[in-house]
């Protein structure tokens, strides 16, 4: 694992980048920067379009492939998802600033000119994602036990079953470990925490082989420590993942700023939420918080208040993906570490397979 570190931007479309020249645009004033970037460039068979720093002009339309942004001149609402963000080593508060704009990508030039030419390649190649191929669906509960845990793995798992190379990667930090859930919290592995520390891009020949897993399906889970405040390399992780695996599920948690935050990693959110009013509303404003992310509403659960999916749909402004009905036996099964074999019922497998049949589709 290298000593550069980057945050990935949403996937991009297939092929949208093979459409245009090869460019990439960099803002700076730093000569040694931009002689930097132009070695990587031309390494990378890419255009380089420098324009200096004029913090008057206004903002840039999309025209290059790739655009990367000196730290020094990263201003909020100026900085689009999928920015890289460049610095020198000397660059401290490089970090701090790529968190504050939320989206971006971070190298430290000129230690990152690897990855950075492998970033530039694989864009100009107008893979799916970012450095891979696999595709990465969160999944992000409308409400507090709404299932999206449950689903997650039901999701992963359905895929392991159907002999796709998948992993589970457990995304909300609070909820004490999705291992538990699986029943396989003393299962040897790497946890969250293990990869905290983490500053640079994580090599998937490497992190592929240390994940927890049982049969066919990979799992990277937070543990019960108490989060020290360090931030999960979650933008890194992923892309790591997206390049080992044919579907890498996420498990969001609860709708929220945080998860919202992360979700932006993922090529599509599935929503599952209650048939209730309650349900629906927390379900729009769900959709809210994914504002530019492709997403899908999953009802779930006993339909109480006679919400179909046309009603679903539209009141919460998210096509439905697909249902997954109630089951009384889930919590029991969950609790005796017989989660994903209830997930593999006929009834239930049924709605998973469904689910799964539609992930992908709004690529």
């Amino acid at each position: 694992m290298s000593t550069a570190a980057h945050r990935p931007a949403p996937a991009r479309t297939p092929g949208a980048a093979a459409a245009r020249a090869r460019t990439v645009r960099l803002v700076s004033d730093d000569p040694a920067l931009r002689a930097t970037v132009g070695r990587v460039c031309a390494a990378a068979g890419a255009e380089l379009l420098a324009e200096p720093a004029d913090p008057s002009s206004p903002a840039r339309a999309p025209l290059a492939d790739t655009e990367l942004v000196d730290v020094h001149h990263a201003v909020r609402g100026r900085v689009r998802p999928g920015t890289v963000l460049v610095g020198r080593p000397e660059d401290t508060g490089l970090w701090d600033r790529a968190a504050e704009l939320g989206g971006c990508t971070v190298a430290v030039l000129p230690d990152a000119a690897g990855w950075l030419a492998d970033l530039l390649c694989a864009r100009s190649a107008g893979g799916p994602g970012p450095g891979g191929t696999g595709h990465v669906v969160g999944v992000l509960g409308a409400v507090g036990g709404a299932g999206a845990s449950t689903l997650a793995c039901w999701l992963a798992d359905r895929a392991a079953q159907e002999e796709r190379t998948a992993v589970l990667v457990d995304a909300d930090r609070e909820g004490c470990g999705i291992d538990v859930l699986l029943g396989l919290e003393d299962r040897d592995g790497l946890r969250w925490p293990d990869l905290q520390r983490i500053a640079g891009t994580v090599h998937a020949e490497q992190l592929w082989p240390a994940l927890a897993r049982t049969g066919r399906l990979r799992w990277l889970s937070w543990d019960r420590s108490r989060p020290d405040g360090a931030p999960a390399p979650y933008a890194p992780v992923l892309e790591a993942l997206r390049r080992a695996a044919e579907l890498v599920v996420v498990d969001l948690g609860r709708a929220g700023p945080a998860a919202a935050d992360t979700a932006v990693l993922c090529d599509e959110v599935l929503v599952p939420a209650p048939r209730t009013v309650r349900g629906m509303l927390a379900a729009r404003w769900a959709a809210d918080l994914l504002a530019g992310v492709p997403a899908r509403l999953v009802p779930a659960g006993l339909n109480v208040a006679d919400v179909d999916d046309a009603l679903a749909a539209a009141t919460t402004g998210l096509p439905v993906a697909g249902s997954v009905r109630f089951c009384g036996g889930v919590p029991e099964a969950a609790e005796t570490g017989r989660l994903l074999e209830a997930g593999r019922s006929r009834r239930l497998g049924r709605d998973v397979a469904g689910l799964l049949g539609a992930v992908g589709a709004l690529r």
